[in-house]
């Protein structure tokens, strides 16, 4: 015995839509490459931090370009060890590169990242007299 027939109640089925209304018509776009997502959380990682913010700041204003660590801990009014560790986390996400002179190392920015990092930090002029 079916429903109808056990309730003498006649049901009428709601016609299958394919689709939501109210949704809109399906997106025709491509997501960023799970690749490219990942070395680019990478890199937000690397500068979600105030004092790796301060540090790129020192490597961008640098007039050579680059700087060591004996000449940051002063102006971060930071210890050694301290620089030290965002540098590595700086180097790690891509962002900065080390080249060891002596028993100091001296960190720049990467040059493919210079001009995002110069927007990021300085705002829409580039550079920090803009």
């Amino acid at each position: 015995m079916s429903a109808e027939q056990a309730t003498d109640h006649r049901s009428e089925l709601l016609p299958f839509v394919d689709e939501d209304p109210t949704c809109g018509a399906p997106l025709d776009v491509e997501p960023l490459p799970r690749e490219r997502a990942e070395a680019l959380a990478r890199s937000m990682k690397g500068v979600a931090d105030p004092t790796r913010l301060q540090i790129l700041s020192v490597l961008l204003a640098a007039p050579e370009g680059e700087a060591c660590v004996c000449d940051m801990t002063p102006l971060l009014d930071l210890a050694q060890p301290t620089v030290s560790y965002h540098m590595k986390i700086l180097v790690d996400a891509g962002l900065v590169s080390r080249r060891k002179r002596g028993t100091w190392a001296w960190y720049a920015v990467r040059p493919e990242h210079r001009a995002v990092l110069d927007a990021l930090i300085w705002g829409e002029g580039v550079g920090p007299a803009a």
